[in-house]
């Protein structure tokens, strides 16, 4: 397998890229199911007009995605953090998971952040992602609760890297 981490571009299945995502997190266990979202986890495309659409691609096929959110002033930011850059909607094919395909998405965020004189990259989690919780501490990551959120009852966990 040879996996290839790169920007989304013309000619991309940006349709398979929303399907990876959407299916990842509706396979999740105990996944907190909401319609709205659910539908949003696909819409790669809407994504791609304001942020940078993360791929990683196997060959042809797509088989990770991710949105990386360059600054505070993109809608998709979810963090106060003005110094600090994002990522969201990332999900591994569940045929790739456990294979290194997250881990060099994430490098990936963590070198683009880097580039870009980010002095952090922050994410939210879910608790029922703790596969992801353990990649983002085993790659440096670590918890900062003060930027946890509720929403609607389901807890975004958050971690920050310190670029």
């Amino acid at each position: 397998m040879t996996i290839v981490v790169r920007e989304l571009q013309p000619g991309d299945d940006a349709a398979a890229a929303g399907k990876v995502v959407q299916s990842s997190y509706l396979h999740l266990p105990g996944y907190p199911r909401e319609d709205e979202y659910d539908t949003a986890l696909a819409a790669v495309a809407d994504r791609a007009e304001m942020s940078d659409i993360v791929v990683a691609v196997d060959g042809e096929r797509i088989v990770g995605c991710l949105t990386y959110i360059a600054d505070h002033t993109n809608p998709d930011y979810e963090f106060t953090d003005e110094g600090g850059a994002s990522f969201r909607y990332f999900a591994v094919s569940l045929s790739e998971q456990g294979r290194g395909v997250g881990a060099a998405m994430v490098e990936w965020c963590i070198a683009r952040a880097r580039s870009d004189g980010k002095r952090r990259l922050r994410i939210h989690t879910l608790e029922s992602m703790p596969a992801a919780q353990r990649l983002y501490e085993r790659v440096g990551f670590r918890r900062d609760p003060s930027n946890d959120q509720d929403w609607d009852g389901i807890k975004g966990i958050a971690y920050v890297f310190d670029c």
